[in-house]
């Protein structure tokens, strides 16, 4: 019976692992929304479907006439996508990059979807990563537990799923962008003298760097209590 259950199950995650393999195969890094505008750094904007190819940082407009045309971000100011029934806008802006290259001084301009606006904002770009799933707990013991083959794999040799990895920044008060490449050591760095009340801030509210609504709300609050104070005088009250 046990033998039984543990090989439905199995058969359940392949069964999953593959459809979401197949899906990411089709999709890649390619967004798609029913409408949206875009708007150029000429000052003008374009309405119409939007297609995001994220991998070359390219938007495609399919607009009303049937026409559709390719802008970089070189052009583009920023963009918003939304669903069919209106209620969901996702914002992306143009911010110049180093592309992960500390050490250059050159800067492009690359898309970022903007989470948090503020004096600290919250920016966020998508990768796709591929990952060794036959290594996994979970996977090793429904396929097999027969034992395994070269080198610690399954007789049936790795399967690797392609999934999405968010990446993190910070839009400072300078206009530099700043990779979150490790997000909890490399905020308490950006939170400087106010480390302490950030601390206690998260700790009160049980906030967790690994959850984005969590992060939105830290980068928020850093963000609030960040603004220089309003000096007033007898006059003012």
């Amino acid at each position: 019976m046990k033998k039984m259950v543990r090989k439905a199950i199995g058969l359940l995650v392949l069964g999953f692992l593959w459809a979401a393999n197949t899906m990411a195969q089709s999709s890649g890094l390619v967004d798609e929304w029913p409408a949206g505008r875009v708007y150029l750094a000429t000052g003008d904007s374009v309405s119409g479907k939007i297609t995001y190819h994220r991998t070359e940082d390219l938007i495609r407009i399919n607009k009303a006439d049937g026409t559709t045309v390719a802008y970089s971000p070189v052009a583009v100011r920023g963009f918003e996508a939304i669903d069919n029934d209106g209620r969901y806008r996702r914002v992306f802006v143009t911010q110049r990059w180093n592309f992960g290259n500390d050490y250059s001084d050159f800067l492009a301009p690359a898309f970022f979807e903007q989470i948090v606006i503020g004096k600290y904002g919250l920016l966020k770009r998508e990768t796709m990563t591929r990952r060794d799933v036959s290594r996994d707990p979970m996977y090793r013991n429904s396929y097999y537990p027969y034992g395994y083959g070269y080198r610690g794999y399954p007789v049936g040799g790795p399967m690797y799923v392609d999934q999405r990895l968010d990446s993190f920044f910070i839009l400072l008060p300078n206009g530099k962008v700043k990779e979150l490449r490790n997000v909890k050591k490399d905020m308490e760095v950006i939170y400087g003298k106010k480390g302490s009340v950030m601390k206690e801030y998260i700790k009160q509210n049980k906030l967790k760097y690994t959850s984005l609504p969590d992060l939105a709300k830290i980068v928020s609050y850093f963000g609030a209590i960040s603004q220089p104070e309003v000096k007033t005088s007898s006059l003012d009250m």
